[in-house]
C-alpha cells in the first residue's frame, strides 16, 4: 500500500465508531469508465445481515458522500481510460479492511479465415 492510499484508508477508518453506532456492517461504492470518462455509483450501506439501509434512516450524521469519494479514489488509476474497466470497493466495518474488486473492459478480435466470393 503506499502513502497516499495509508493516509486514504486512515481518513475511511475517522468514520469507524459512526458507522458502527449507525448499525452500518459494510459500505460499497461501484464504479465504471471507458473512453476517458469513469463515475461512481452512490455508497451503498449494509447491516450486519446484509440488507441495504436507507441513507436517509440514519440517525447519526454521517459524510457518506465523502466516505465514498474516498472508497471510490481506491480504484485502480486509469480504470476510465481506453477500455475501461469497473469494480466494487468495500469498507468492512467489522474487519477495518477496505477490499477492491476490478475488472478490466479489453477488446479482442479473432481473424476469421480469407474468403474469395
Amino acid at each position: 500500500m503506499d502513502n497516499e492510499d495509508q493516509k486514504r484508508k486512515a481518513e475511511v477508518l475517522a468514520f469507524t465508531e459512526k458507522l458502527r453506532a449507525a448499525g452500518v456492517a459494510k459500505i460499497s461504492v461501484s464504479y465504471s469508465g471507458c473512453g476517458d470518462e469513469g463515475c461512481s455509483e452512490e455508497p451503498q450501506l449494509q447491516a450486519p445481515q446484509a440488507q441495504s439501509i436507507d441513507r436517509s434512516s440514519l440517525a447519526i450524521d454521517i459524510d457518506i458522500e465523502r466516505l465514498g469519494e474516498l472508497l471510490a479514489d481506491f480504484a485502480p488509476t486509469g480504470y476510465q481510460d481506453g477500455d475501461g474497466g469497473f469494480g466494487t470497493v468495500t469498507f468492512d466495518i467489522e474487519t477495518e479492511k477496505i477490499r477492491l474488486e476490478h475488472c478490466w473492459y479489453e477488446t479482442v478480435s479473432h481473424e476469421e479465415e480469407p474468403r474469395e466470393f
